[in-house]
């Protein structure tokens, strides 16, 4: 048995009338009538290497009618045969039976752009694969199953494309009219009266937590949080809480009060900030563990925080 095959894919017909051709292992024959082939999928770029190298078909693999035309031993030998099919309708007929047709368009791209003096695929395979067949009969392990054209997946991946840009041009919009309504509205909130922010101590934690009983100033705490904005909810949550806490307060606090520091969670400011976040139009598809993800990693990131670090810094150096 020859190691590869001429074959034209008997259901492949393009505008010109012309069936489509191309070269397959031997391995890829599906039967001993060799009237059936494996194609592997749109999704392998590189087809024309996979031909060479003889790769074993997968589940993922289609199988298609198709008519040999020729064999040859080696691929240099399949590539000039594959050249000749263009214009001969048996590969084995004499000159006085070829039938001539005109060329595939398709296969006179992918499969004759550079490959008349080699017998190994050359990089610019990668770039040319030959042209997958476009009707799928089934896959390889199962029965009945639906499977969509080369054609339609390629649509489906463009479609996904379409809507990736589609939703990364929305947030685009959202931050623009976020920065219009700030415009319109001036900066952020004023501080309510009797708030004084950030706080510096745990005693003004303490003193604001008590206030925020007040259901009305709770609700002008959040107001004002929230216009801070932010365009996620980890950038949200560092401008917000770098808004209401001091650097040198935010290393006594952590948010499950571990490690003997002083627990944020169970603060009503935990809540303004969850609140805040459920008010910003960028965030507000935030749920509670989110938000308190967010929270742990900036009271994590707080000792290094207003100059932290290179204190630590200079002490070591001193010490030393």
């Amino acid at each position: 048995m020859s190691s590869f095959s001429v074959v034209e894919f008997v259901d492949e017909v393009d505008s010109d009338g012309c069936k489509k051709v191309d070269i397959i292992p031997s391995e890829w024959f599906h039967d001993a009538e060799r009237k059936l082939c494996w194609w592997p999928p749109a999704s392998l770029v590189n087809v024309t290497k996979a031909v060479w190298e003889g790769t074993p078909p997968t589940s993922n693999w289609i199988l298609c009618n198709v008519r040999v035309m020729g064999n040859a031993a080696t691929y240099a030998n399949a590539r000039a045969k594959l050249h000749q099919a263009e214009y001969s309708s048996d590969l084995t007929d004499n000159e006085n039976g070829i039938r001539k047709r005109k060329p595939s368009v398709k296969l006179m791209t992918n499969q004759l752009s550079s490959h008349t003096e080699s017998s190994e695929p050359s990089d610019s395979d990668e770039e040319l694969p030959p042209t997958p067949p476009e009707q799928l009969l089934k896959r390889p392990s199962g029965k009945n199953n639906v499977v969509a054209s080369p054609a339609a997946r390629t649509m489906f991946s463009k479609v996904l494309a379409i809507l990736e840009e589609v939703k990364d041009t929305q947030l685009v919009h959202s931050k623009m009219l976020n920065a219009l309504l700030k415009q319109k509205n001036g900066s952020v909130t004023e501080v309510p009266e009797g708030v004084v922010l950030p706080l510096k101590t745990q005693d003004d934690v303490e003193a604001l937590n008590g206030k925020l009983e007040d259901s009305s100033l709770m609700s002008a705490v959040v107001a004002m949080v929230a216009d801070i904005g932010g365009t996620s909810v980890d950038d949200a949550t560092r401008r917000m809480m770098k808004f209401l806490i001091s650097p040198e307060l935010a290393v006594e606090y952590n948010l499950l009060g571990r490690h003997g520091k002083k627990k944020f969670r169970d603060l009503r400011l935990f809540n303004v900030v969850y609140e805040a976040l459920k008010k910003n139009s960028l965030t507000a598809k935030v749920n509670l563990q989110e938000a308190e993800k967010a929270l742990s990693k900036w009271f994590t990131g707080a000792r290094d925080r207003g100059g932290l670090r290179a204190a630590r810094g200079q002490n070591r150096l001193t010490s030393l």
